[in-house]
């Protein structure tokens, strides 16, 4: 029960079980687009040029969706905060790239991103499928909904990781019952961490400490022993 699990992430802890997990990994900045376009492009900021949030990736940069739709994928995204909006350079090479949070809206929940991204999982395709899907719940303002907002009301950031984590559920257990998705690779990582008020910084995106830095990647599926590496590694 979400309840019993101390992290109020079960369905993380559940997906890191039975995958590899990197105990030290680093972000290659400790902001959302940046960090997002090095791992959508292999490159560290100085390679793909995005430094900071409102920039745009130059168009002769290759992307990880530009390469898998050559190969014959069907490729989508569903994001759910404004630095990663289309103009800035990320949706080349998907088929849908959905960023619409609606008007005047800067970020959406995690709810509202599964449900769009889970609509399109169930139309018939044959192809095999890259999807991406990007949730902003864990970030400020934090604003958890119900039950979590309660649960976790001495720390509104955790509960927010709680809200998201629920959705993570949804999404895995969608993915996995799709066709061909038994045993494909699955992929969870976060883009930075939060400052929490270590060495001054509420929040982040100006220090390069580990809070704001260190981020728990896990790989799983056919093929992906599980296991737990130590060695430092990039998200890149």
């Amino acid at each position: 029960a979400p309840e019993a699990d101390p992290s109020g992430s079960p369905a993380f802890a559940a997906l890191a079980a039975r995958g590899l997990r990197f105990a030290q990994a680093y972000a290659t900045a400790p902001t959302t687009l940046a960090s997002h376009t090095s791992m959508l492009t292999g490159l560290y900021p100085g390679g793909h040029g995005v430094h900071e949030n409102g920039r745009r990736l130059p168009d002769q940069v290759p992307l990880l969706a530009e390469r898998l739709r050559e190969l014959g994928y069907a490729t989508a995204a569903f994001v759910s905060g404004l630095p990663l909006k289309a103009p800035y350079g990320l949706a080349r090479g998907f088929d849908v790239y959905d960023d619409d949070f609606g008007d005047g809206r800067t970020e959406r929940s995690s709810r509202e991103t599964t449900d769009r991204a889970l609509a399109w999982l169930a139309k018939p395709d044959g192809r095999p499928r890259f999807l991406w899907v990007h949730y902003y719940d864990p970030h400020e303002p934090y604003d958890p909904p119900e039950p979590f907002r309660s649960r976790f009301a001495d720390d509104p950031y955790r509960g927010e990781i709680a809200a998201m984590d629920e959705q993570l559920g949804r999404l895995l257990a969608a993915f996995e019952a799709a066709p061909g998705g038994r045993g494909a690779g699955i992929v969870v990582a976060a883009d930075h961490g939060e400052g929490r008020g270590d060495h001054g910084e509420m929040l982040h995106g100006n220090l390069l400490y580990q809070g704001v830095l260190r981020v728990p990647p896990v790989v799983a599926g056919a093929g992906v022993a599980p296991g737990t590496r130590s060695d430092p590694v990039s998200l890149r």
